[in-house]
């Protein structure tokens, strides 16, 4: 572990956060995420600022931050899968016997995850998963990947991640790839 990894806090929030996390939040998932190989609208995104909240103060809301020297340079969001309709309809295309795979009120959903570029490849993003996954009710986890950030894609697979399907977003143009791993996760 480098001097830097131990120097980073993680923070759990159950159902809310404070505000002043919230602007560090949506500036670290604008420069993650409008970037490649996501390339998502920068204007969309820092609108997490507003559902991010709602999504943390929903059933199974959990919101893990990384900082370093009072700086959000890490976080994940989690809630559980029945709160969230497009991820059913999603899940359910893949897999028309869903419940047979999984209990939408017994899985929880990572709905995002970003670390900070100058903070990659130490640990922070598992860490914060780890957190975001320890002691959950639920019995399942599911997060999706884009089809173009197949590296990222294969790092999930390496904590143990496997595949439920895949479905389309963006009107065709982007492929989402779900991924799911039984509860607990002990990566």
């Amino acid at each position: 572990m480098s001097e830097i990894d131990r120097d980073v806090d993680y923070v759990r929030f159950e159902h809310v956060a404070p505000d002043e996390f919230w602007a560090e939040i949506a500036s670290l998932f604008v420069l993650s995420f409008a970037a490649p190989p996501y390339n998502e609208s920068p204007d969309e995104l820092q609108s997490i600022d507003q559902w991010g909240p709602d999504k943390l103060a929903s059933p199974g809301g959990r919101l893990v931050v990384a900082s370093h020297d009072g700086h959000v340079i890490g976080f994940a969001l989690s809630q559980r899968l029945d709160q969230d309709s497009s991820w059913l309809r999603r899940l359910d295309a893949m897999q028309p016997t869903l419940d047979a795979v999984i209990s939408p009120s017994r899985t929880v959903i990572v709905q995002e995850l970003a670390v900070d570029e100058n903070y990659r490849g130490r640990g922070i993003a598992k860490q914060c998963v780890r957190e975001l996954l320890s002691s959950r009710t639920e019995q399942d986890a599911v997060l999706g990947v884009f089809g173009q950030a197949s590296q990222v894609r294969e790092i999930y697979r390496h904590w143990g991640f496997s595949e439920l399907g895949t479905s389309p977003i963006y009107g065709g143009t982007v492929t989402l790839h779900a991924l799911h791993h039984k509860l607990p996760w002990m990566a």
